[in-house]
């Protein structure tokens, strides 16, 4: 991340005030990056619901679902007036399909900088530190695999492996919990799937 360079120092600044507080390292720096995930999702979740009409998208995706549900009907049951019904509403669909990317891609626009920024001031701070140790070891996964060190049957995982892994599995639950988040949620609820 060459264009970000200007921020090591500041990056390093941070490294030298956790380290005098005791976040890096273990169980310090485990509990922080989970705690500074639960921030961002928090955050992430607020811009959310100030962008976008949580509700309006929500129901959107129950009329695609019903869309979706009556065409598969049509094509099984080769139903010709539910298939023209289903072809009626086609060019509707998908004009709502596009209005709910738009409309969820607004926090990412706003959030994207700065996030990108906070994410390397972190991995500056962090780098070659071990965050969080685990009693199996990963398998080889990109974005994992760079930040893993293996120690017989322990594996210890730096920020980048545990950054993602506590945000994939903190994130939906804080903006279920906040109401920023449709019931479904994703590409997969825009393009039909179940």
């Amino acid at each position: 991340m060459g264009w970000l360079s200007w921020l090591n120092p500041i990056g390093e600044w941070f490294s030298q005030i956790f380290n005098s507080i005791g976040i890096l390292n273990i169980p310090g720096s485990t509990y922080f990056i989970i705690l500074f995930n639960v921030l961002i999702a928090v955050l992430m979740s607020l811009l959310t619901k100030t962008l976008i009409d949580v509700e309006k998208i929500s129901r959107h995706q129950k009329e695609i679902k019903v869309h979706n549900d009556n065409k598969k009907k049509a094509m099984d049951t080769a139903d010709k007036k539910l298939w023209q019904k289903v072809q009626r509403r086609e060019d509707y669909i998908k004009k709502i399909q596009s209005e709910m990317m738009i409309q969820q891609m607004k926090p990412m626009l706003v959030w994207f900088i700065p996030i990108t920024m906070i994410f390397f001031l972190m991995r500056t701070a962090f780098i070659n530190i071990p965050i969080a140790w685990m009693p199996f070891r990963f398998p080889e996964i990109w974005i994992i695999i760079q930040n893993l060190k293996y120690y017989g049957n322990l594996t210890w995982m730096g920020f980048t492996g545990w950054y993602f892994l506590t945000s994939v599995g903190l994130g939906n639950y804080v903006r279920r919990f906040m109401g920023a988040s449709p019931q479904s949620t994703g590409g997969a609820a825009m393009l039909g799937a179940r």
